[in-house]
């Protein structure tokens, strides 16, 4: 009877020994079937360099909102220069040209409402024919034109920054909203002096880019 017993005990061990050899070999196969399908079933994170773009087409002078925008990766060779890697970059800023859906922002096509884009400084001036301004908004591109006989242009393709509406409560004779609003001018830093005094002294128009 110990005899039986002895042998069937050792049946038992010898089929459980199979049992866990075949469970492990049946582990270790599966594993090697994991690793090699890894690249399809996890695909590497994003290629590229974070850029901020257009999440919508956008008109000039929109002051930009985290939903007008999002963050794409392209190649770095792709990459305009200047181009924004998130929405803090931008701030709240008007962007001066139009654009596409999922074009690249750069720190050129932006502005802040009260100054222009780098290597600029802004310019006050006030039109000959203050009905012209209702035309602009921050963002517009024009030539500034004297207004007298010559006709000379003072600025080629600058940038409106914003326009000022007239309060009316100047305490001088002429009153702000006689002279019309103030247009702000984002220029070139080396042309700023010139077109100031320029502006000063002669009537100024401008024409629409």
């Amino acid at each position: 009877m110990h005899l039986f017993e002895d042998l069937a005990d050792r049946l038992n061990a010898l089929v459980n020994s199979r049992r866990l050899r075949i469970s492990l070999a049946a582990l270790l196969a599966l594993s090697a079937i994991a690793l090699a399908l890894s690249p399809v079933l996890m695909p590497p994170g994003p290629a590229g360099e974070p850029t901020l773009v257009a999440a919508r087409d956008l008109s000039p002078g929109t002051l930009l909102a985290a939903a007008d925008t999002k963050v794409i990766h392209i190649p770095g060779e792709l990459r305009p220069s200047g181009a924004l890697s998130g929405f803090r970059e931008s701030g709240a800023r008007l962007l001066t040209s139009a654009a596409r859906t999922g074009e690249p922002l750069t720190d050129v096509r932006l502005v802040s409402p009260s100054h222009g884009p780098p290597g600029t400084s802004t310019v006050p001036i006030r039109l000959a024919d203050p009905d012209v301004a209702d035309l602009l908004h921050p963002g517009t591109r024009v030539d500034v034109v004297a207004a007298d006989a010559h006709r000379r242009q003072l600025a080629s393709a600058v940038t409106v920054v914003t326009v000022v509406a007239p309060t009316g409560d100047s305490p001088t004779p002429r009153s702000n909203a006689t002279k019309g609003p103030l247009v702000l001018i984002a220029v070139p830093t080396e042309a700023a002096t010139p077109l100031a005094s320029a502006a000063l002294d002669t009537p100024v128009t401008i024409t629409l880019r």
